[in-house]
């Protein structure tokens, strides 16, 4: 049995589509690490000229603006940066017109950014959600920002869930364990946790194109009936190609995300990982995690969801005569989730989107979002589950299942 899976691992690493496959996920990985940081732009004026950096030495000027007030987010810094705010709206008006000094916005506004956004955030009205005008936040509200940040997880609550009560609760226990204070290390952004979602769905996408011939394509040829007729027998043959597409994928995933990890972090900032994530998406978020720990709960989703889907694609190669109509049939339900949960948002394509392996991968229907930016909560029978949870145990779940559908369709085939 291993001289059978040595040969047919061979067999399948040799081939030139799989090659292309691995050697794209690997190239995009470079690729896809490094795209975030060409979007950084810096302006500012000299001697009446506006000169705009691009690129890592925009990031490099903005970070060394940014760095007098990393570290822990006290209420005191708070309060100091809420008097900056006021003190240039009062003599320069509205930072966000055209008209508000380049140079004033970088110095006096952008080092405080980040911090402040969240204090005005934690303000918002709890009956309507609008964010009041900086004008109207006292420095008594940014000392009280802690104690601030649970009330407005309640109001949100409220205003989302008026009906649910057990979603009201589920919540505030789940934000009873964030724990300040916060921290803030200026650097990463938002746009970089977006290019990894994306890239995990590319990387499930390439992995799958992979997987995809391994049973129909010897169908296809006829190959698979000489093999049947030899003494190793059905379900043999199909725990050999099982144990092949797995460890192909574990590996692939593997490397090209330590690549794309270590060009990523390293391009912004290794220390930013330790970034309370509360500060980077919203003060309501509600694990208590920093950047780094969002990084890895992103990349076990991801890993997970690969799996499911690389499984769920061996059982439609096992099932499809031909490898053209199990391609198709893998790309449909590899997009499927995305383009349901984009096009109608309803309670059906929310629960579609949890069942199909390639649920939490895509668009906005992606674990980082469901993780960082939405209270999405479903019901399943009695209980009322955080949809982040179900993203990760429905596919790991299905991965057993899949596999096994595998075998059993494999050894019943034309029978």
């Amino acid at each position: 049995m291993f001289r059978l899976w040595k040969k047919e691992m061979k067999r399948i690493l040799q081939t030139r589509s799989s090659l292309l496959f691995l050697a794209g996920a690997l190239i995009l990985s470079v690729f896809m690490a490094y795209v975030p940081v060409t979007f950084e732009r810096f302006s500012y004026e000299e001697n009446g000229q506006k000169i705009t950096l691009n690129g890592r030495e925009a990031l490099a000027v903005k970070k060394d603006l940014q760095s007098p007030n990393a570290g822990e987010v006290t209420p005191e810094k708070l309060a100091a940066g809420l008097a900056v705010y006021q003190r240039c709206l009062t003599a320069y008006g509205d930072f966000y017109s055209g008209e508000f000094p380049l140079n004033v916005h970088n110095n006096e506004i952008l080092p405080w950014m980040a911090m402040v956004t969240r204090l005005l955030e934690i303000m918002a009205d709890s009956e309507t959600g609008i964010a009041p005008e900086y004008a109207q936040i006292t420095e008594a509200d940014a000392l009280n920002f802690y104690d601030r940040c649970r009330t407005h997880v309640t109001d949100l609550m409220n205003l989302e869930y008026r009906d649910n009560p057990a979603v009201k609760k589920i919540a505030g226990k789940m934000y009873d364990k964030v724990q300040g204070p916060f921290y803030y290390y200026p650097g990463y952004n938002t746009n970089m946790t977006e290019y990894v979602g994306m890239y995990l769905f590319l990387l499930m996408f390439l992995c799958v194109m992979v997987t995809t011939p391994l049973f129909c394509s010897e169908y296809q040829t006829g190959a698979d009936d000489i093999l049947r007729s030899t003494k190793y027998g059905r379900r043999t043959l199909a725990f050999i190609k099982i144990l092949c597409a797995i460890p192909i994928s574990i590996a692939a995933f593997t490397l090209c995300m330590t690549v794309f990890m270590v060009i990523s972090n390293s391009l912004f900032g290794w220390e930013c990982r330790r970034t309370s994530i509360q500060i980077l998406f919203s003060a309501a978020t509600l694990l208590p995690l920093d950047v780094g720990g969002m990084q890895n709960l992103i990349m076990l989703a991801g890993f997970v969801a690969l799996l499911s889907c690389v499984s769920f694609t061996l059982f439609l190669s096992s099932a499809c005569k031909n490898t053209t109509i199990a391609t198709g049939l893998s790309i449909m339900f590899c997009l499927l989730p995305s383009i349901l949960y984009t096009m109608t948002g309803s309670s059906f394509s929310a629960y579609l989107r949890i069942l199909l392996p390639s649920g939490g991968l895509g668009g906005t229907n992606a674990f980082v979002y469901a993780l960082t930016s939405y209270f999405e909560f479903l019901k399943i029978g009695p209980a009322t589950v955080w949809t982040p949870w179900l993203l990760l145990t429905v596919p790991a779940v299905e991965i057993p299942l899949f596999l096994w559908l595998t075998v059993r369709t494999y050894c019943r085939r034309n029978l």
